[in-house]
């Protein structure tokens, strides 16, 4: 259980590392620094600007480094269902409830 949770974790935070570095460079390489200041929506992802601007590369980055925990709790979820214990898999079906609602109500 504790391999597959490191393997999540690593896996995000290494896409995530590779997504800002190519962001960097392509702002380095485009001289585009322009920055969507408060854009931060899902539409602004899939419609906004063109995939390969700088600025939208980095945020994938960061938005995969966030997201990176809650997959986590997701993936804990199932570990614990395979392994039927109850408990735990209530407990984190809770804490993974409250992440999903607090994130989209833009509470924390």
């Amino acid at each position: 259980m504790e391999k597959t949770l490191t393997w999540v974790l690593r896996i995000g935070v290494v896409l995530s590392g590779v997504l800002i570095i190519i962001g960097l460079s392509l702002m380095f390489v485009t001289r585009d620094t322009s920055n969507p200041h408060g854009v931060m929506e899902l539409e602004w992802i899939l419609r906004g600007n063109s995939f390969f601007d700088p600025s939208h590369i980095l945020f994938l980055g960061y938005a995969v480094l966030l997201l990176t925990p809650v997959l986590r709790v997701a993936v804990s979820i199932l570990l614990f269902l395979k392994a039927q214990d109850i408990p735990f898999t209530a407990i984190t079906l809770i804490v993974f409830v409250i992440l999903i609602v607090s994130m989209a109500v833009g509470i924390g």
